[in-house]
């Protein structure tokens, strides 16, 4: 069967339907990294970002990703993504089509470099099979909880 994958730019109201169906590893890392729930760090997110995008696939929307400048002049970017529960059924499929958008954001940055929750074990393939460096767990957020630097360089 054939599915219609698509990546569009991503808008508030895309952060709304992400949130109804945030996958359970999701939710708990923003809540581990932040003190906050998938909504506010979406509309956060999309706020700050230089590019976002949403990604659905036979138009139900399965995540919002993008990437929000680091330090001035530091030529860092910080990559995000929030995933919904509808994501895991397809995640081949979708990575197929992640690629070039990593490869977008690395236009405009040297660097790509943010945090992942060490529970949130998909996320960290996806990020390794993407060409993502992990560091090793260590403590970060407000609960000083294992998490791993991720990074890639142009």
């Amino acid at each position: 069967m054939t599915h219609d994958v698509r990546i569009v730019p991503a808008l508030p109201c895309h952060a709304e339907l992400i949130a109804e169906n945030v996958r359970e590893a999701d939710r708990l890392e923003l809540w581990a990294a932040a003190c906050k729930t998938p909504g506010e760090v979406m509309r956060g997110a999309l706020d700050r970002s230089v590019l976002a995008w949403t990604g659905f696939i036979d138009g139900t929307p399965v995540c919002m990703f993008g990437v929000t400048p680091g330090a001035p002049l530091s030529g860092c970017g910080i990559p995000w993504m929030v995933g919904t529960k509808h994501l895991d059924r397809y995640a081949i499929l979708f990575l197929r089509h992640c690629r070039p958008v990593v490869e977008e954001m690395l236009d405009g940055y040297d660097l790509l470099h943010n945090y992942v929750d060490n529970r949130n074990t998909r996320a960290i393939r996806w990020l390794t099979w993407l060409g993502f460096t992990m560091g090793e767990p260590e403590p970060y957020g407000p609960f000083r909880m294992p998490f791993r630097a991720f990074e890639l360089r142009r």
